[in-house]
């Protein structure tokens, strides 16, 4: 097989060199008797051939073929074609009796093949079949030493994202992976992979739960953030590189984690009555760092070896965290995570026949926001404008660039 392969490769470039050869030399008798300056020289120069090329060229076309197989007065070559004639490589020796090796005769392929014609067309559908189990094999193997978890929640929600960070582990530089905060101080908190998932409950409640990546995990972190009173959320995306990302790619060693820039996103509902008895919804996109959020530690609940159970929490106001705006929060409010925000579009309630779409891009800083209503519309937001600009706006909801 190797003595094989390396006749395709080695037949693969000399019928480069030679239709190189071939196309440059037709330039050149096709800009004999032509002007200087015309285009068929300029043709001929682009597509001169090293001198290498010709050397090879010359060489294989004056130089005898070897043949693969074992010489013996049985020895017939009418299977051989033109083609493999002109390079000067035997590949249809391969297909045939008495195959020459530098020790033994080793059996034809037709011989491992009972029932079927040796043809090259033959060979390569066994070819294909062996490299798919070959190629197989890793996935398989994959698959087989991956640990299922299967994660239940008591409590229902209506929006879900997940998330994958990498913590710092035992490395003593932390700047640059993730390191959760907790209400109170807890021991073997330094996983080297984190899941994080965020889901909203009652619509105007979200929970964010961290979950270390061990192999069988026995506690996950816990934390609530509230709305403020009409609000409800809609959609929800992680703004910032995955874990899994080539920012950190040495995770089995002691290695600096860098994983840039990492935010949540929400697009927000806000109801609002109008005079005649109808209601206004107005929908808005929120931006905010969850790095510095505090979590409590709890227990899984264990439902069998490949499942478990978060128990469902009592969400009221004074446990949570509360989200408000810039424009909103004040400076006395010690419980308060403060959201960057833009407003989106403006609707009657029974024009939306479905909820608005969010994607955020970190590597480009920007979000996209497909809404639906009256119309529908696809906004664009620059995430990542000046700080001067950012501070210098009168209003503070208007945070983001169009």
């Amino acid at each position: 097989f190797e003595r094989c392969l390396t006749h395709v490769i080695e037949a693969r470039g000399r019928l480069h060199d030679l239709l190189a050869w071939i196309r440059g030399t037709a330039s050149q008798v096709r800009a004999r008797g032509t002007a200087m300056d015309s285009i068929q020289r300029q043709n001929a120069r682009n597509r001169r051939v090293p001198d290498g090329v010709i050397r090879r060229v010359s060489n294989f076309l004056s130089s005898p073929m070897v043949s693969a197989l074992k010489q013996s007065d049985e020895v017939v070559f009418e299977h051989r074609h033109l083609a493999e004639c002109v390079l000067g490589v035997p590949l249809s020796d391969f297909f045939s009796d008495c195959v020459a090796t530098s020790t033994e005769k080793v059996a034809p392929l037709a011989s491992k093949m009972p029932g079927v014609r040796c043809t090259l067309k033959s060979a390569l559908q066994t070819s294909f079949q062996i490299c798919a189990v070959l190629f197989d094999k890793p996935r398989d193997a994959f698959t087989e030493t991956l640990y299922r978890l299967d994660i239940h929640f008591e409590t229902p929600h209506s929006t879900i994202a997940a998330h994958s960070r990498i913590g710092a582990g035992t490395c003593a530089d932390k700047s640059g992976a993730f390191e959760p905060k907790t209400i109170q101080p807890y021991d073997n908190l330094f996983a080297r992979h984190w899941m994080i998932i965020v889901r909203s409950v009652k619509d105007t409640f979200i929970e964010v739960i961290a979950i270390p990546g061990n192999s069988r995990p026995e506690f996950y972190l816990q934390a609530w953030l509230a709305l403020p009173d009409n609000y409800a959320v809609r959609n929800i995306q992680f703004y910032g590189d995955s874990g899994n990302s080539s920012l950190s790619p040495n995770l089995d060693i002691d290695a600096v984690t860098n994983e840039g820039r990492q935010s949540l996103g929400l697009i927000v509902e806000r109801k609002e009555d109008l005079p005649d008895g109808s209601k206004e919804l107005h929908e808005e996109l929120w931006l905010f760092n969850y790095d510095e959020i505090s979590f409590k530690k709890c227990d899984f609940k264990l439902e069998s070896d490949k499942a478990v159970s978060i128990a469902a929490a009592d969400f009221s106001r004074d446990q949570c965290i509360r989200l408000q705006t810039a424009i909103a929060a004040t400076e006395d409010d010690a419980n308060v995570l403060v959201t960057k925000s833009r407003h989106i579009c403006t609707h009657q309630s029974f024009m939306v026949q479905e909820r608005s779409k969010l994607n955020l891009c970190a590597s480009r800083g920007i979000a996209g926001v497909l809404s639906f209503g009256a119309s529908t519309s696809l906004d664009i937001f620059d995430l990542e404008e000046d700080e001067e600009e950012e501070s210098g706006s009168e209003s503070g909801d208007e945070s983001f660039e169009d």
